[in-house]
This record gives structure tokens, C-alpha cells and sequence, in this order.
């Protein structure tokens, strides 16, 4: 029985998770959030000076076992790190946290939390949560999404560069995915993001990179998992993502170095857009694709009749304080 293809629009619904089809719609999905707030710019006061850094699912907000270092409040639904003693207070009591989450078993990640370490948007210091957290918390991260590409010495046909993602990944495990994609770390900006992310993923050379790859553009999701079970706990996956572009000469191919990657394959824009449409892109790969192929001419009115709104649905809104 074949399967039935995907438009793109419902490609890129993939990857946010939710529809937002009108303002009043999106303002009641947000009202359930709860948020969670740091303070802007340090001081001692411990009731004033917050903002909104992240948002946390209801689910979340009641069934996480939140330590002392945290204030609840159910009637505001807000979620405060009042107090710090020292530079990373807050930091450390966001590990502690999810330590404590993972200990009783609400939260199931393979690496050490301290692994991976993202920054807290939207202060003035330095807050770091841990990667498999920044969604508990709701938090926005940013990241890239690099695209690779050859034109083809024979037919002069454009070739993209798409990796099968490990079997042993805990997200998305044997999925296809975009060239190199990867969010970027608490003290480093999202140049240098790729350019590290080209050579782990891909061995691809960072001289080459530093000097080929050019930023395009941006897309950004926000995707809603809600609890599994009544006493799960839900995620807010909130990402800004850097698209980048690069060609890359016959002599320079993709080799996996970090074991993220199962293979690379030299696909045709056919290719791609086969598996675009039968679902075997990783959401957040699948859209950076859709937005290649527009750029580059293979996605237009001329086969799309809903090209405008496949565009405008790859920037999503953000909730705000």
C-alpha cells in the first residue's frame, strides 16, 4: 500500500508541533504556560528584577519535584530562582534540579547533564542549563543548520549531502537528516557553532568552512510534547536556528568522526524531495531542507500553490513575557 506523500506545510507542522492559526488561538495556548523567571540583572532584593526566560508546561509545573531553590507560585504561575549565592547559584540549582528529576525517574537522558551546556536568553550574566533540560524549563536555545552541496561534473545538477542519523541516538535515532545541524554552546557564538559542528559531525576541514560557508538566513520552531503519562513531566522545545549554506568541492565528502552519523548520502534534489514528502527527514532538518529548496528555485509557485504559506510558516512567534 503506498504511502500518502506530506505537503509542505505539513512537513514544517512536523517540526512546531502546534498550529497557530490566529492570534486568539495562540494567546489561549500560551495563557496554560507557567513561567519561569531569573532575574535580568542581579541584585539582593529578592521580589523584584524578574523576566521571563522560559515557559513550562503545566504537567511540568506540578509534577516536577522541585527543590528549595526554586519558588512556586500556583496562583501567578510563575516558577523563581529567588536567591543566589554566588556567580553560578542559579546555574547549579538548574542541574540540581534536573538531577533530582532523573533520580526518581521523570527524566531518561543517556549523557552526563554537564555535557552539553546551553545559555539562558534574555539576561544580562551567564546562566547555563544543561541540554536535556533547556526544554523542560521551556527555554529558548539557538543553534544551525548547515546544508552541503555539489553540482554534479557530468550533468551540472545540484546534489545535496544528507546523513542517516545513528541507530543509538536517543531522538530521531536512523532518520535522515540535514548535512551538519547542532545547537550551540553557552560561551560561543553561532559561526563558531558550525564551524565545530562541520568538523565533529562531518570531518568536514574548518578552514575550508570558515572560509565557504555563508549564513543565509534563520528559522525558528516551538514545539509542544506534553506529558506521556499523568505524572510525566512535558517539554517546551523553543529554537532559533541559523541556517547556513555551503558547496563543497568533489574532493571534500562527509565522513562521520563523532558516531552521531550513520552514513552520508549524495542524494538528488528529487531524492530530497522524496523524502521531505514520505516523512523521513528529522523535523528540524526537514524544514531547513524546505527552505533550501525555495532559495535555490525548487520550490515556487510553479509546483507549490501554497509556496506563500510554506514561507511564512518557517518563522514561528515566540511567546513573550
Amino acid at each position: 500500500m503506498a504511502i500518502q506523500a506530506l505537503t509542505y506545510t505539513e512537513v514544517i507542522g512536523r517540526c512546531h508541533g502546534l498550529p497557530y492559526p490566529d492570534e486568539q488561538q495562540y494567546a489561549q495556548i500560551t495563557s496554560q504556560f507557567w513561567r519561569f523567571r531569573l532575574k535580568e540583572t542581579w541584585n539582593e532584593d529578592p521580589s523584584g528584577n524578574f523576566v521571563t526566560v522560559g515557559w513550562i508546561l503545566p504537567c511540568t509545573a506540578i509534577n516536577m519535584p522541585w527543590t528549595n531553590k526554586f519558588k512556586v507560585d500556583h496562583q501567578s504561575k510563575t516558577i523563581d530562582i529567588p536567591y543566589a549565592e554566588g556567580e553560578d547559584y542559579e546555574s547549579h540549582a538548574i542541574l540540581e534540579q534536573l538531577i533530582a528529576a532523573r533520580s526518581q525517574g521523570l527524566l531518561s537522558m543517556s549523557k552526563k547533564l554537564e555535557d552539553e551546556l546551553y545559555r539562558v536568553l534574555g539576561i544580562n550574566r551567564t546562566v547555563r542549563v544543561p541540554r536535556g533540560g533547556s526544554a523542560l524549563f521551556g527555554i529558548q536555545t539557538f543553534g544551525i543548520q548547515m546544508t552541503g552541496y555539489v553540482y554534479d561534473e557530468k550533468s551540472g545538477q545540484m546534489k545535496i549531502w544528507v546523513p542517516k542519523r545513528s541507530a543509538t541516538r536517543m531522538q530521531w535515532p536512523g532518520m535522515m537528516d540535514n548535512t551538519v545541524g547542532g545547537g550551540a554552546n553557552f560561551d560561543e557564538e553561532h559561526f563558531d557553532c558550525m564551524v565545530r559542528e562541520a568538523e565533529e559531525e562531518a570531518s568536514l576541514p574548518r578552514e575550508y568552512m570558515r572560509e565557504n560557508a555563508k549564513v543565509v538566513g534563520k528559522i525558528s520552531y516551538f514545539h509542544v510534547r506534553d506529558a506521556k503519562t499523568p505524572d510525566g513531566l512535558g517539554f517546551v522545545d523553543r529554537s532559533l536556528q541559523f541556517i547556513y549554506d555551503v558547496e563543497l568541492p568533489s574532493h571534500i565528502v562527509p565522513k562521520p568522526l563523532d558516531g552521531e552519523v550513520e552514513e552520508f548520502y549524495l542524494w538528488s534534489i528529487d531524492q530530497t524531495v522524496d523524502g521531505l514528502k514520505q516523512g523521513k527527514f528529522k523535523s528540524n532538518a526537514a524544514a531547513t531542507l524546505i527552505d533550501f529548496l525555495f532559495r535555490h528555485g525548487y520550490v515556487s509557485a510553479r509546483n507549490e500553490p501554497e509556496v506563500e504559506h510554506v514561507i511564512s510558516s518557517l518563522i514561528k512567534r515566540l511567546p513573550c513575557a
